[in-house]
């Protein structure tokens, strides 16, 4: 009795694409002759992490691995701090081959410090916060600060807004009325690297401000940029114009910035810190320093419990004006 013809043709098909899933899985080569097999997703504070066909997800060390194969693309950042899209071929030697745009390039084993998913192409998180206190009682005070912000990413296109409006009261009267709009924009010319530009626009009456308007182009580098930290830093040159009650002034401004967030504990607690600096070569030389620097607790879903401390400096104030002003802000956030 003989098999018919397409049930063997079946059995054949599913051996072969049986045999292709093998082929094709990522592989890992062990220093002690082990072949681990399955999905390679990342790789991470010396570790990769690889989720076997019959295993949950598991790390082994990097110093433990002899080759790394992978034919997906990673987004792959270097000891030297730069960052190519590419996967990864064979390996020996303590070199490991990455394929980048379809060429080979062989690189040392400890010189791949992380690999990660590339970004999608269109990405966007946005998040808005308010802080409330109240007091009664031998003095009567108001304090409200509403702060916003948006990140948005088109492909190696960033963009980052950010708005805070602030409104104190004591005993009826306003001792704090600011307004403050940012806006950056990068263009990822050479990862990590970017160039871009800024602008700005503040007031603050109580403080005799009527307008500060800022533009600059800068210069950048991201120091972290994964799925639980980033770190940024900018350096560039603008012009501001200042306009006060009595009198106005314009001119060249040197510009600094920073911005750092920190994710822990399954991404529900985070610590962040921002601040930008501005020189003026204008006027008396003022420079000016705002800082924010705070916590963020997930509640539930999207509701998040905020505390900050904002610190805002200038070095040559109007007459009358204090050269600091703090603020502890709590309240509640939501991200969307």
């Amino acid at each position: 009795m003989h098999t018919p013809l397409p049930r063997l043709a079946v059995m054949a098909l599913c051996v072969a694409c049986l045999a292709s899933g093998t082929a094709l899985a990522d592989q890992l080569v062990m220093k002690n002759g082990d072949i681990i097999t399955g999905e390679i997703e990342s790789i991470e504070d010396g570790q990769v992490f690889i989720k076997p066909a019959y295993a949950d997800k598991f790390a082994v060390q990097m110093s433990e691995v002899v080759s790394i194969e992978a034919d997906q693309t990673f987004e792959v950042e270097l000891e030297d701090g730069s960052t190519v899209d590419a996967a990864f071929a064979h390996g020996e030697g303590g070199m490991q081959t990455l394929v980048i745009d379809d060429v080979e390039r062989d690189v040392p084993m400890a010189d791949v410090t992380l690999a990660v998913e590339p970004p999608p192409w269109y990405e966007r998180s946005s998040k808005a916060e308010i802080n409330v206190t109240l007091n009664s009682g031998n003095t009567d005070s108001q304090n409200a600060l509403f702060y916003a912000d948006t990140d948005l990413r088109l492909g190696d296109h960033r963009h980052h807004a950010d708005l805070t409006i602030r409104r104190d009261k004591t005993d009826g009267e306003y001792v704090q009325k600011q307004d403050l709009v940012n806006y950056a924009y990068d263009w990822m010319i050479a990862k990590p690297w970017y160039l871009g530009g800024v602008a700005s626009w503040e007031r603050n009456p109580i403080n005799e401000l009527d307008n500060r308007y800022t533009l600059g182009a800068h210069v950048g580098r991201d120091i972290f940029d994964d799925d639980h930290r980033f770190l940024t830093v900018s350096l560039g040159a603008g012009y501001t114009k200042e306009e006060f009650f009595t009198s106005e002034d314009s001119g060249a401004t040197g510009l600094w910035s920073l911005r750092y967030t920190q994710d822990f504990f399954s991404d529900r607690f985070a610590f962040f810190h921002n601040h930008k600096l501005n020189y003026q070569f204008f006027g008396d030389d003022n420079w000016l320093l705002k800082t924010n620097t705070g916590f963020r607790y997930d509640i539930i879903g999207n509701l998040y419990s905020n505390i900050s401390l904002r610190w805002d400096y200038q070095d040559k104030p109007p007459e009358g004006v204090k050269q600091d002003d703090t603020t502890l802000a709590i309240g509640l956030g939501a991200s969307f």
